[in-house]
């Protein structure tokens, strides 16, 4: 009796190891695991062979707007919970700096979201994730796929900083799986998210629509930088009760058809106020710590890449 248990302790854990479907990824976390070595041994290499793009180049042709290309049609057909994922894991692209930091003199590799949204190599994401980083002293644009390829940044072919949208081409051996842009999207519509949310890889969160809003994304410093005259953008935004966080900024909010809806841009924390604390002995007040209200999950809407795009 004892064998017959322990044997069937055995298999139960066994299963329980595997319990993952065939194709799903079992991301390494943890101490002594390093995710980004692979990566930048990629990127060191493709840098020595001069074919990453510059952040200098990367600053400059941002100033571009518009750019042609040929947009797949929206979706129409629910897709299964299981297709959905995959859709949406095939599609992310992981975008950010390959740099040389100013401050530690070390090389760093910080990755960000994005989405394919043609076979051929265009890539959406945040404005200010291709944006070079404070700490730069050299770098380079890079992207990557879910399965760990590096992949060089051959050109920005529109940006508009005003409403976090921008559009990158990349160099791939093998065709991208595109989103389709959606715009029939209602508050109380299901959505999903995958991205990488404070580098915790391939996290697929859900919730709804909440609600639309129209507010500038530039700050009062970044808008005094407009041309004389110029309007303040203010985008559409789609807010969400989707789980994102630092790390899954331009990653793809996607709709039951599979159809991006919106890409990740902000969150902001409502915190309540702070109580005064007076300490005994002490002629003075502290304040306790503020617990968290509500936290708004925002993405830029669809429409907003779709403005950066004109017919061939």
């Amino acid at each position: 009796m004892k064998i017959v248990c322990m044997l069937t302790f055995m298999l139960v854990s066994a299963g329980i190891a595997g319990a993952q479907a065939p194709g799903v990824p079992v991301y390494a976390e943890g101490r002594g695991s390093r995710p980004n070595a692979v990566l930048m041994e990629q990127a060191k290499k493709l840098q020595g062979e001069s074919a990453l793009l510059s952040l200098t180049k990367v600053t400059e042709q941002s100033k571009q707007t518009t750019c042609s290309l040929n947009l797949p049609a929206a979706d129409t057909q629910p897709l299964a919970p299981r297709e959905r994922w995959q859709r949406a894991r095939m599609s992310h692209i992981r975008v950010g700096a390959f740099f040389l930091c100013s401050k530690c003199e070390r090389w760093h590799l910080d990755l960000a979201g994005g989405y394919a949204i043609t076979a051929d190599g265009a890539v959406a994401t945040c404005a200010h994730v291709i944006a070079p980083p404070p700490n730069l002293k050299e770098g380079w644009l890079v992207a990557v796929t879910e399965d760990d390829v590096l992949l060089p940044v051959t050109e920005v072919l529109a940006c508009n900083n005003g409403t976090d949208c921008a559009i990158i081409r990349v160099k791939s051996d093998k065709p991208l799986t595109p989103l389709p842009l959606g715009f029939d999207v209602s508050p109380g519509d299901p959505v999903w998210c995958f991205s990488d949310p404070s580098g915790k890889r391939g996290y697929f969160s859900e919730g709804i629509v909440s609600r639309f809003v129209k507010r500038p994304f530039m700050r009062k410093k970044e808008a005094e930088k407009l041309p004389e005259g110029a309007e303040m953008p203010t985008p559409v935004w789609l807010e969400t009760t989707t789980d994102w966080a630092p790390g899954s900024s331009g990653s793809a909010v996607i709709d039951q058809f599979g159809n991006c809806v919106g890409h990740v841009s902000e969150i902001q924390s409502v915190l309540e106020d702070p109580l005064p604390v007076r300490k005994k002995g002490v002629n003075s007040t502290a304040s306790q710590q503020r617990g968290t209200l509500i936290i708004f999950h925002q993405a830029i809407a669809a429409g907003e890449i779709k403005a950066l795009v004109r017919k061939p």
